[in-house]
């Protein structure tokens, strides 16, 4: 039996696999907005509709001395707009998130890492 290994996650932003992560190597993904809304016809029926309107926020920590981090921080103060992909080495799975930004880079000044907020629209093309 394997054990799940956080340490193998990538994010490629902007076609670049993203290095120098936080000590703890985790992402956290936060969705606003239900999946569906559900209506009620005329006749009483009921109707799931798919929620459009949903948005993703992805958040991911980088050492203050990464190589990837200048990058971001320049795309965050140009309002670059591009696509995330967050790819799991341990299951071989690929989340692409499309129309997304960087919306903030926070950390305390003297602390050794940075973390970085992502907001998509999409997400596996839905």
């Amino acid at each position: 039996m394997t054990v799940y290994d956080a340490k193998n996650i990538q994010f490629v932003w902007k076609g670049i696999t993203l290095t120098g992560t936080g000590d703890d190597h985790a992402y956290n993904l936060i969705q606003s907005g239900n999946s569906f809304d559900t209506y009620k016809g005329v006749q009483g029926e009921g109707l799931n509709i798919v929620n459009n309107k949903r948005a993703y926020k992805i958040t991911r920590t980088f050492k203050v001395d990464s190589e990837s981090l200048p990058m971001l921080i320049e795309d965050n103060l140009n309002y670059v707009e591009d696509t995330l992909v967050v790819r799991d080495l341990n299951t071989g799975r690929d989340d692409v998130y499309t129309e997304c930004v960087i919306v903030d880079i926070s950390g305390e000044k003297d602390s050794a890492t940075r973390t970085v907020s992502w907001s998509a629209l999409g997400r596996n093309n839905k």
